[in-house]
């Protein structure tokens, strides 16, 4: 009920529209049960009292009815959906925002296919539940009540009758709902777990068709769908029992009508008008008892589906920012790491890590996988918060910061780097839309993009794939550096950012990157000595902890581990 109550909330910008669709069901509802009366009337007065002038309006009456029912229906069902459209798009909006405020760690432990299938078949199981299951649940609530009434009017008797079946319908309801309800929930988890696997596949088939293994995914995929087809199976098997006992008993009220009115009217205790009326009341009354377990069913499943979209949005962003967030006047880059430290999942990640970078200073990090280089750079936009100590830019702690302005000055270059499916002028100027194309060049120019970019057949306007799909390695690199740069930042990272490039392209970027990196603090993460031996400060990570630093010749005289790093790649370069 707690889920069904937050969905009636959400449809309060809705409430106009609402209420006079109830109106409108109100009219459907009363000329259909008026109808059978005017029937009665009929055999009555026209039938049995041979009053003939009484049958054009009664039959008129009838005729008014029933297009009354038919338009009101008509415009109710197309005020319900577009209700329900419009709730959809509120939902998916509101959802989508709440998801790009999620922080990096969300995305972690969340996966896209997930998440893919609660943003739609989830979603739309609570369109449903606006369009068609509370529309339903009222329309046969109102018929039941108010053929009830009708018929209490013309036979009490009769009723209690019909009446005596209904507690054994809610048993069996109750029953019902009990028990599809975790079946429910069952398959809309294995529904999403399908949803991943498949998005995981399809994304990565060039990798299984590199490693042949197509058969491996099939059966994986097998597996994962003969899941979903097992509790599909249950839910229809608790459906198949459920159902036609419901429907028996419900069933049952017809015979029991017709009987206790014959007898009624064979003592003289209700007239023949009355048994046709009565008669009339039958469908009315049964059909909501038939139509109980398809909206329980309905309820059901969109509640189910319900509760996960609301676990999105009731898991709130652990990265929030502050009332009173601070923003620099003008952005300079001096960033200050003051006895950091950072655990994911109370893994250490970075132990005590303390080191300045002053505006304009290219700071280098290096050291083996998993030693930490990748996260310490993502704590610079706070797209995870420390465990312990201070880390400020340009003098006020990153959690004190605005967020979005912080970012907006943060240049990032990923190793892998992520191309939308656009044209390369809308990557490179992603983060600045508005740039003409002449800056466009400019920043392919500093990233040695232009050359391979003037080649393709539509240049610039050439359409990259998915991920980049159509370029190479070192290509969607050069692409990144140049988005990166477009955005003039304060602070630039480049993490490993030219790993798929050639030795003679990244010298030419270096050269270019020279004049871009004069005015701005920059990070550096590689593996190649000639990225960043002319760095400021070299930091050395090893665990998660800063082991050396200092600049390349002062760590060369020190004989350790960077010592060691330029002596492997020399003796490498020498066999080559």
């Amino acid at each position: 009920m707690e889920t069904i109550k937050r969905i009636l909330r959400a449809l309060k910008p809705y409430r106009g529209k609402i209420v006079l669709a109830m109106l409108l069901q109100l009219v459907v509802i009363f000329t259909r049960l008026i109808s059978p009366y005017v029937t009665k009337r009929v055999v009555n007065d026209v039938i049995t009292a041979h009053q003939y002038d009484m049958l054009y309006p009664l039959c008129t009456m009838i005729l008014v009815l029933a297009l009354a029912r038919v338009t009101s229906a008509f415009v109710r069902g197309m005020l319900y959906e577009r209700i329900s459209q419009n709730y959809a798009w509120d939902l998916r909006t509101r959802l989508y925002a709440h998801l790009e405020d999620m922080p990096h760690e969300f995305y972690d432990k969340h996966r896209v296919g997930e998440i893919m299938s609660r943003m739609t078949g989830d979603l739309d199981g609570v369109r449903g539940l606006i369009a068609y299951a509370f529309n339903n649940a009222f329309d046969n609530a109102l018929c039941f009540v108010g053929s009830l009434i009708f018929m209490l009017s013309m036979s009490w008797q009769v009723t209690l009758m019909v009446l005596a079946v209904t507690p054994i319908i809610a048993l069996m309801s109750y029953r019902f709902r009990k028990t599809i309800r975790p079946l429910f929930r069952e398959m809309r988890e294995q529904n999403a777990a399908l949803n991943t696997r498949t998005q995981e596949n399809l994304a990565g088939m060039h990798v299984v068709k590199a490693f042949v293994r197509e058969d491996h995914e099939e059966k994986q995929f097998k597996a994962e769908n003969r899941k979903k087809l097992e509790y599909d199976l249950k839910a229809t098997w608790v459906w198949s029992n459920f159902v036609p006992f419901m429907d028996v008993l419900s069933s049952l009220c017809t015979p029991i009508t017709l009987v206790g009115s014959a007898i009624l009217t064979a003592m003289d205790m209700i007239d023949i008008g009355t048994l046709v009326g009565v008669t009339g009341y039958i469908w009315m009354l049964t059909n909501p008892m038939r139509q109980l377990s398809n909206i329980i069913n309905s309820v059901t499943h969109a509640v189910t589906s319900a509760e996960k979209l609301f676990y999105y949005e009731d898991l709130g962003a652990s990265i929030k920012e502050p009332q009173n967030a601070r923003t620099p006047e003008t952005f300079r880059g001096h960033v200050v790491f003051d006895h950091v430290t950072f655990s994911y999942d109370n893994q250490p990640v970075l132990k005590d890590i303390t080191f300045e970078a002053k505006p304009g200073q290219t700071i280098a990090i290096m050291g083996a996988t998993g030693s930490g280089k990748s996260t310490l750079v993502t704590l610079l936009g706070r797209f995870y918060d420390i465990q312990k100590g201070t880390l400020t830019i340009d003098g006020i702690d990153v959690k004190k910061h605005a967020l979005k302005p912080l970012r907006r000055q943060i240049g990032y270059v990923a190793q892998e780097s992520f191309l939308f499916s656009d044209t390369i002028a809308d990557n490179i100027r992603y983060g600045k839309p508005t740039a003409d194309m002449k800056d466009v060049e400019k920043s392919a120019k500093v990233a040695q993009a232009k050359e391979f970019i003037d080649h393709m057949p539509s240049g610039y306007e050439t359409v990259v794939g998915e991920r980049g799909l159509g370029l190479s390695g070192g290509q969607k690199q050069r692409v990144a550096i140049a988005r990166a740069v477009m955005i003039d930042p304060a602070i630039l990272i480049l993490d490993d950012s030219t790993s798929a490039v050639d030795m003679e392209t990244e010298y030419l970027i270096q050269q270019e990157l020279k004049e871009v990196l004069k005015n701005r603090t920059t990070f550096v993460i590689a593996h190649r000595i000639s990225s960043v031996k002319n760095a400021d400060l070299i930091l050395i990570l090893k665990d998660g902890e800063i082991v050396e630093r200092g600049t390349h010749k002062e760590l060369i005289k020190q004989g350790g581990i960077y010592k060691q790093m330029v002596d492997d790649q020399m003796s490498s370069a020498v066999k080559v």
